[in-house]
């Protein structure tokens, strides 16, 4: 397995930050819960606030 794929759905904003909740499978969480910066979202969708947002986990190799 060379990287993990999660998928969030967003559960609740703050003044500054969304808080989004990792997905349901048949694992167990990876992350949980995820909080990403609201200026963060604004500046990758050009203003939106995105619902979902996905992140990929890697590993450095040495």
């Amino acid at each position: 397995m060379d990287k993990l794929e999660l998928a969030f759905e967003v559960e609740k904003d703050t003044k500054n930050t969304r808080r989004y909740q990792e997905e349901a499978s048949d694992s167990p969480p990876v992350i949980g819960t995820l909080y990403v910066q609201q200026w963060a979202l604004r500046k990758l969708t050009g203003g939106d606030l995105p619902d979902r947002v996905r992140v990929t986990v890697t590993v450095d190799k040495e």
